[in-house]
């Protein structure tokens, strides 16, 4: 057993992540290595009778092997181990920000991503039911209130089946990030609105997740997404399921597999700060050998200890992120003018000129959306020549 501590960063309090290696979506071989990763974070909590929500990554219809969703072996896994239980499954999601949350949408996303297979294969229906609620949230920091989806509220048990992957925005996306799909789809824009700043979105991360509360998380790490994800990376291979009874433990687990310095990503350093996260998140079942090769997105810098002008450098920037943050540009040789860019845009600094996408660089908050929603690969992230040279310089 192997541990992280944070106690250096932040005194706080033990959690347990278990893992298993597997490397190959063979179904045998996934359900194994999840019943193993299961069993080794302290077992599944209760399902017998009760209703559960199994929550995936579908972030899009993009294809299965682009790592952007939930495996659909993974999915099936965890489903079967549930009803083996005497859970009642339901499998739901919200796609991605700008994508429409009602019934066309959700077939096309289930077909796709294989979740209409693994229905079949579990014997349940697949839920079409595109309702939402307010919930709230008083001891919120930064948040109060959110629109949830109904599988939400009805469900005794939240089991969050996420994918480990890098994010522009976020830097990292994991067990806290698949939470936001649970607010629907063309209500994700507005948040990046009122939080361009990704330390304001982290804190906002989190107080979703203390309102939703997944009573457990498991992680699909078998390939992962690397380079500049949610959507736009590369499928990288890792070899792991991770699961635990914490998203925040097991996102720590996650980052340090793929060698993301936990206390650099603002979710964890917000769960710390909170006292949500144990000093020390162990490891049981498999050795977690983290990954030497994979790489970060752009946007990522790593928190050291490090010269009072580096810092002073940095929060000057962050207060200026226009001139430092990547900025998106247009591939015109790929970009099929399709819209979708335009449709996710929260301040509406994207447009269609002579049929190819183009952006208002004054306007745009590098929130990234339209970035993390094109499906054609056309958005590319640059620094400008200033932001290029200090960007080397400080991180």
């Amino acid at each position: 057993m192997t541990a992280v501590c944070f106690a250096e960063f932040y005194p706080t309090m033990k959690s347990i992540t278990g893992s298993a290696k597997c490397s190959s979506y063979e179904k045998d071989a996934v359900f194994k290595a999840v019943e193993k990763a299961v069993k080794a974070a302290g077992g599944l909590p209760n399902v017998n009778g009760k209703r559960v929500l199994l929550k995936p990554n579908l972030l899009s219809d993009a294809a299965i092997d682009r790592a952007v969703t939930t495996h659909p072996a993974v999915i099936y896994a965890v489903g079967k181990m549930i009803i083996d239980a005497g859970g009642i499954l339901t499998i739901a999601d919200s796609p991605g920000a700008g994508i429409m949350y009602n019934q066309r949408s959700l077939k096309r996303v289930y077909h796709k991503c294989g979740i209409e297979d693994v229905a079949k294969e579990l014997g349940i229906e697949l839920n079409y039911d595109t309702g939402y609620q307010e919930r709230s949230i008083p001891e919120g920091v930064v948040m109060k209130r959110f629109t949830v989806i109904n599988q939400v509220c009805d469900a005794d048990v939240i089991i969050s089946v996420c994918k480990l992957k890098t994010h522009m925005f976020a830097h990292f996306s994991g067990a806290v990030k698949n939470t936001f799909g649970v607010v629907p789809g063309l209500d994700k824009p507005v948040f990046h609105s009122r939080f361009p700043d990704f330390t304001d979105f982290a804190e906002m991360l989190v107080d979703l997740n203390e309102l939703i509360r997944p009573d457990f998380v498991i992680m699909d790490a078998i390939v992962g997404m690397e380079g500049n994800g949610p959507m736009g990376g590369s499928p990288k291979e890792v070899g792991y399921i991770l699961a635990s009874k914490s998203v925040y433990g097991l996102d720590v687990t996650a980052q340090t597999l793929i060698g993301m310095a936990p206390e650099s990503i603002a979710t964890t350093i917000s769960a710390l700060r909170r006292g949500l996260i144990d000093d020390e998140v162990e490891t049981a079942g498999d050795e977690v050998i983290p990954v030497s090769d994979f790489a970060p997105p752009s946007t990522y810098r790593v928190a050291v200890k490090e010269s009072w002008h580096k810092k002073n450098i940095y929060r000057r920037l962050q207060r200026v992120g226009k001139i430092y943050a990547p900025s998106p540009v247009i591939n015109n040789k790929k970009c099929v003018g399709c819209g979708q860019c335009v449709r996710i845009c929260p301040v509406k600094a994207a447009k269609i000129v002579q049929k190819k996408a183009s952006f208002d660089l004054t306007n745009c908050i590098r929130c990234y959306c339209c970035h993390e929603m094109c499906q054609y690969d056309a958005i590319d992230m640059k620094r400008s020549a200033i932001g290029t040279l200090v960007h080397s310089i400080i991180r």
